[in-house]
């Protein structure tokens, strides 16, 4: 008789947190002083389902941090947080201690109105909403393959 042979492909979730941002600044102002206070390297990606869109790679903390516009001229990318100028999602492990010490620096950016942790279940489709997410990354980040020609000499 055959045996089966039941593999888990599950993968260990990936860790979020998200941080609401307020203020009344423009996204290139925001991530210049963010850059600058938090010492990290935002670069400005193709619009997020027409929201600005930042990203960072922090190699050394093994995190991805996402700057993301909210509101839009008449929309906000999550309705559920309509107090959050900007959402600071920032993917990989964080420990309490860290995120405490990130809240605590972008609060000292004088412009800044308000800074406040996030709690992901409030959000209805925040399982959608990073799928999405992955899939504007991977399409922004897609390796182009290169177009051998046989050209003879």
């Amino acid at each position: 008789m055959a045996k089966k042979i039941l593999i888990d492909s599950r993968s260990e979730p990936a860790l979020f947190t998200l941080t609401g941002i307020s203020c009344h600044l423009r996204d290139y102002h925001l991530t210049y002083l963010l850059n600058e206070k938090l010492e990290l390297d935002f670069v400005k990606e193709e619009d997020f389902l027409g929201f600005p869109f930042f990203c960072c790679r922090d190699e050394n903390g093994f995190n991805i941090y996402y700057l993301i516009g909210n509101r839009g001229a008449e929309t906000f990318l999550v309705p559920e947080m309509k107090l959050a100028d900007y959402l600071l999602l920032i993917e990989g492990p964080l420990k309490k201690s860290q995120e405490e010490r990130l809240h605590k620096n972008i609060r000292s950016i004088e412009k800044i109105l308000m800074v406040f942790e996030v709690n992901i279940e409030v959000i209805k489709n925040f399982g959608t909403f990073l799928n999405d997410l992955e899939i504007h990354f991977m399409n922004i980040h897609k390796e182009i393959k290169p177009k051998y020609s046989s050209s003879k000499k």
